[in-house]
């Protein structure tokens, strides 16, 4: 390229005259002259953001299966998502609250690595050392403990955990610690801080430290023990080649949870609260299933199972929902499932109904409370319209309600056939309004013919 022509500019005062060039490469060779001592001055600032990048780890998402309860959800009950009385993995791991609670992990950890017919300690740490990666990919954010310290809190861990459910399984294992861990509240909250999202180890490292522990003798598989363990929590009576692949134990109990059936992708669809219901005809029964979300409507009965409701519930359905909205955004059982009866459940009236039907039973004291816990538990959750599990069932509902016929049946026997003496009453007033027109028409024929 030729230039022919002087070109002359000015900018912040100062005149830059560009002078003839014979050709392209001198002409770029004169701009970066000219443009260099603009761009020096940034040059910390580039620097300074590249080591930022630098410091940034490559995302392994795929891998999470154990996060931190966003706080949008933490900060509605933060008591539901922490840990009682024992910590168990990196995230409240040093906490000054379970320091008592350590000297029992460690005893736990000593009777594993030191039984007979186990492995050697060394194996122990290979194993975790060998696998540190793949566990640390595990967790949703970086874990800021170095390798041994890691390493050995695993392995802690993980024996606490071996040896808590073969002393559950087999009695022979069981010694005076046992019956200390096993005195009813203590161990009903280390039951309860086992099943907290934030709470975990990955499965495959405890199967990984049980294959190691029981190298001679030859007990029943983890995972056995480990149904045994949460066997509160398997009513549906679920077996191991139901859930071949276990991330944790809070993913174990929410497959203890989820239906057999395959859901149907429909819009979401709201329902009306269970006392309109009622009104518009809809007659409520407990269902015979064991899996809460087999919920059935036929010939106007809707059809619930049973849902107990005590002191842990919300601590529980609270993990579980928070797994789902981290680790299954378009599969969200139970995240339904509470959608769905918060419609039903609005006030305490729609809490007795179903009390009275045998569809919850209420330890938590009072229906207020009941209907709060329905009410408050989807705060800042969200559901996949186009996925909503009982999507169906709403239509259904709603499709039902819209039968005039079906409000007027319901009217009648809530208003007038509810009780034995009012439905005497009601019978006997339709029979004497039943004589009384008779008697009219006879008189108008009689005075008719004698006309």
């Amino acid at each position: 390229m030729m230039v022919n022509s002087f070109k002359t500019s000015k900018e912040g005062g100062e005149e830059y005259i560009f002078s003839p060039m014979t050709d392209e490469k001198g002409a770029q060779e004169e701009c970066n002259t000219i443009i260099a001592p603009l761009m020096n001055k940034y040059d910390s600032l580039v620097t300074s953001v590249d080591r930022i990048l630098d410091e940034i780890e490559p995302s392994e998402t795929s891998e999470y299966c154990i996060y931190r309860v966003p706080q949008k959800i933490r900060k509605i009950n933060e008591e539901a998502y922490n840990p009682r009385v024992i910590s168990i993995g990196p995230f409240h791991h040093g906490d000054e609250r379970f320091r008592s609670m350590e000297v029992f992990k460690k005893r736990y950890f000593k009777k594993v690595v030191r039984r007979d017919g186990g492995a050697h300690l060394k194996n122990y740490i290979e194993f975790l050392k060998c696998c540190e990666a793949s566990i640390r990919q595990c967790y949703s954010e970086i874990i800021e403990m170095d390798s041994d310290e890691f390493v050995t809190m695993m392995l802690v861990d993980g024996c606490f955990i071996i040896e808590l459910l073969l002393r559950t399984y087999y009695t022979d294992f069981r010694d005076a610690d046992h019956s200390i861990l096993s005195a009813t509240r203590l161990f009903n909250d280390i039951y309860r801080d086992l099943i907290l999202l934030e709470n975990q180890i990955p499965f495959f490292v405890l199967e990984g430290i049980f294959n190691l522990a029981m190298t001679d003798f030859k007990p029943h598989p983890l995972r056995d023990l480990t149904l045994n363990f949460f066997k509160n929590y398997n009513v549906q009576q679920k077996s191991p080649p139901d859930f071949i692949s276990i991330k944790h134990f809070t993913d174990l109990i929410l497959i203890l949870h989820r239906p057999k059936s395959q859901r149907e992708v429909k819009e979401f669809k709201y329902t009306s609260s269970a006392t309109k219901l009622n009104e518009a005809g809809v007659k409520f029964t407990a269902g015979s299933s064991n899996c809460l979300l087999d919920i059935k409507f036929s010939d106007g009965v809707l059809e619930i199972p049973c849902i107990t409701l005590y002191d842990n519930t919300e601590s529980l359905i609270r993990n579980l929902m928070a797994l789902e909205l981290c680790h299954y955004p378009g599969d969200s059982y139970m995240i339904d499932y509470f959608f769905f009866m918060d419609f039903l459940l609005n006030t305490p009236n729609d809490v007795d109904l179903l009390s009275q039907n045998g569809i919850i039973e209420n330890w938590l004291g009072d229906s207020k409370q009941a209907a709060d816990l329905f009410n408050n538990i989807n705060k800042n959750c969200v559901i996949i319209d186009s996925n909503f599990y009982f999507s169906a069932l709403s239509e259904e509902l709603n499709a039902y309600c819209k039968v005039p016929r079906h409000k007027w049946k319901a009217t009648l026997k809530h208003d007038y056939l509810n009780s034995p003496w009012r439905t005497a009453s009601t019978s006997a007033a339709i029979v004497l309004l039943l004589l009384t027109f008779i008697q009219t028409v006879s008189s108008i024929l009689g005075a008719a013919k004698g006309n």
